[in-house]
């Protein structure tokens, strides 16, 4: 099974596209603030484009930790989001909730970063990669490839 988490307009062939608005016609209406109606390590690719960051900044761990559990051992997590480090595109939105840069993602990568926000999610990050995605340079989005780490203490 593979999800496509806030999928707007922008539908995937061959992924459960979810979204919290009927409007854009999902194969799934969902908020994921009530969590993926979906069981513990079921998926084998979740992606986010353009998602995470109307997440507001309270809600983003357990969100993540929403996303890693539904995610089989060994499979990826791709999040494409404005980068905040670089251009205009992270903060020019208002409707942007947290921002995202390639530090952020470090609190879900490296065990003294997960253990001081106290979350379970684990990521092995297998590529990052920083796109200009405005022609006149000022928006960038930060792709991140990561694989779901779980050991038996993580489960």
């Amino acid at each position: 099974m593979k999800l496509n988490l806030g999928c707007g307009a922008m539908k995937v062939e061959g992924y459960v596209n979810i979204d919290e608005r009927e409007s854009v016609n999902p194969d799934l209406v969902c908020n994921i603030f009530d969590g993926l109606p979906f069981d513990t390590e079921s998926a084998d690719n979740i992606i986010a484009k353009d998602f995470l960051e109307h997440i507001p900044q309270d809600k983003v761990i357990y969100v993540v930790e929403e996303i890693w559990r539904v995610l089989k051992t060994g499979c990826l997590f791709e999040s494409f989001t404005p980068d905040c480090e670089h251009g205009q595109g992270a903060f020019q939105d208002p409707t942007h909730r947290s921002f995202w840069c390639e530090n952020t993602w470090l609190y879900y990568s490296m065990k003294t970063a997960r253990e001081q926000i106290g979350t379970k999610a684990n990521f092995e990050i297998m590529s990052m990669q920083r796109i200009n995605t405005d022609f006149r340079g000022r928006v960038y989005h930060l792709h991140v490839s990561a694989k779901a780490v779980k050991e038996q203490s993580d489960a």
